[in-house]
């Protein structure tokens, strides 16, 4: 009797690890990863506006260039240098493709009503963020927000997302982002143009 005890616990346990998550049977998460499928590489005009509602109280405009190039590589160039850029390159376009999540993350589906699916990102590789809670448009497949929760001062940066369809493959029109983190408290709206696709992207565009 023990012994199949024994057998049906390890039986269980290997089944529990075997089997697809929610997430994996979710359509919409597959049909996440396969957005943009031949999409190798783009960049895009990117037009940035902050405000701060922390000292120091700033409101600065930056204009510059977004580079995305498969699998997961994003860069921002400013025209201008502002000590604040250094900052706000992190908060333009930062979240990884779906089709990388497996990867990088452990990815739960938390709920979908039909119209719209919430998933929960726990990176497999720990760092300073806990996790990010993704809620996507069943119908297009694309992130429609996504908030980056943090495990080491309890603040978050929360994005809101439009998207719009050009030639076959969806791109970010516009970006809202919150950011509430010790010693810095504002907001970031970010608008994307004039998009070219499948152009040579230099890997020296994403050291900086």
């Amino acid at each position: 009797m023990k012994n199949l005890l024994r057998f049906l616990a390890v039986f269980a346990a290997t089944l529990a690890l075997t089997a697809p998550s929610a997430a994996d049977q979710s359509d919409v998460y597959l049909r996440m990863q396969r957005l943009n499928a031949s999409l190798k590489s783009y960049q895009a005009k990117v037009h940035v506006a902050v405000v701060t509602h922390s000292f120091p109280f700033l409101s600065p405009t930056l204009d510059g260039t977004v580079y995305f190039k498969t699998p997961d590589r994003n860069a921002v160039e400013f025209k201008t240098v502002p000590a604040i850029a250094n900052q706000v390159k992190k908060l333009v376009g930062s979240l990884e493709p779906a089709s990388e999540w497996p990867r990088l993350y452990d990815v739960t589906l938390v709920s979908d009503d039909g119209t719209t699916s919430t998933f929960r990102l726990v990176r497999k590789k720990h760092g300073r963020i806990d996790h990010v809670d993704v809620t996507v448009d069943d119908k297009t497949a694309t992130v429609t927000s996504m908030a980056y929760h943090y495990n080491d001062n309890g603040g978050f940066i929360a994005f809101k997302q439009t998207w719009s369809e050009i030639d076959g493959n969806f791109d970010l029109e516009s970006q809202t982002g919150k950011v509430d983190i010790p010693h810095y408290n504002g907001d970031v709206t970010s608008t994307f143009s004039d998009y070219k696709f499948n152009v040579d992207v230099p890997d020296t565009v994403f050291d900086t």
